[in-house]
Formats: structure tokens, sequence, C-alpha cells
């Protein structure tokens, strides 16, 4: 199971800035650590720890939203959306794959001709997301929440 990461020299008296400050870097590194791993493309546990670590990143994005400015907090938190959802295509042919998978031990003859067919159709399917994932991955702008942080809260 994913792991939250540590949220070093948080205390519970810090201002919501302060926290803001804190947590979403330590939450987008979780997001990136995860990259090397699913994009060498054959670990489903760092494709699911990947995921789990985006909808984290977006919850946080939306619970800081009136702390950060909004325009900027918007593109970012859409950017942070379109690479969760090409990975989640990836999540999705992994799913498949193994319940299919599991279904070759009792199959038939007839049956295992036709698993096999389907599961080398959600293998290209999922090549084809990992490719779709990487290249959103490379657009993603990771310096993005930096400027995010570093433009602070609205003023009045």
């Amino acid at each position: 199971m994913a792991k939250a990461p540590p949220f070093d020299g948080l205390t519970a008296d810090a201002s919501l800035e302060r926290a803001a400050r804190t947590i979403l870097p330590a939450l987008l590194d979780a997001v990136l650590a995860e990259t090397p791993a699913v994009l060498h493309g054959d670990d489903v546990r760092a494709t699911h720890d990947m995921r789990v670590a985006i909808r984290r990143l977006r919850t946080a994005l939306d619970t800081f939203g009136d702390e950060l400015s909004r325009k900027p907090l918007r593109k970012y938190a859409y950017a942070t959306r379109r690479i969760g959802r090409r990975l989640g295509r990836v999540r999705d042919a992994d799913v498949h794959l193994a319940v299919l998978r599991g279904a070759l031990g009792g199959a038939t003859a007839n049956e295992a001709a036709g698993a096999g067919y389907a599961i080398e159709r959600l293998l290209a399917r999922r090549r084809q997301a990992l490719s779709e994932f990487a290249v959103e991955l490379s657009q993603f702008d990771r310096d993005g929440l930096t400027a995010l942080l570093d433009h602070g809260a609205d003023t009045p």
C-alpha cells in the first residue's frame, strides 16, 4: 500500500501557507518517486502507488485552494488530473490483465486461446497507454508547484 510521505517540520499550529509549503512539495515528490518504476513498464504496484500519490496531491491542492492563487492553481490541478487520467488507463489494463491471467488456470484449450488473444490485445493497449502517459508526464510542469507556492495567497 502506498504510504503518505512524512511532512517534516509541520506542527499543529502552522499557518495554512506553511502547511501548503510543507505538504504539497512532499506529495509531489511522492508522485515523482514512482516515475522510474512506472515508466520501466512492468511494476504494477508502482503504477497503483503513483495513482494514489496523484490523488493525494489533487486532494491537497483542493484543500489549500483558498490559500493559493486561483488561476495558477486551476492550471496545475488540471495538469495533475490529466496525468492521473493517463496513468489510470495503464492501471485499468493491469487490473484486466490480472483477471485474465488468473482465469487461464482453469481454462479449456478454446478458452485459453481466447484469453491469450485478449491478453495480447490488452498488453498492446497497456503499452500505448503507458506511452501516452510518458508523453503527458514529460509535459507536466514540475516547477509549476514551486511557482504556485511562490506566488502565495491571492491578495484582495
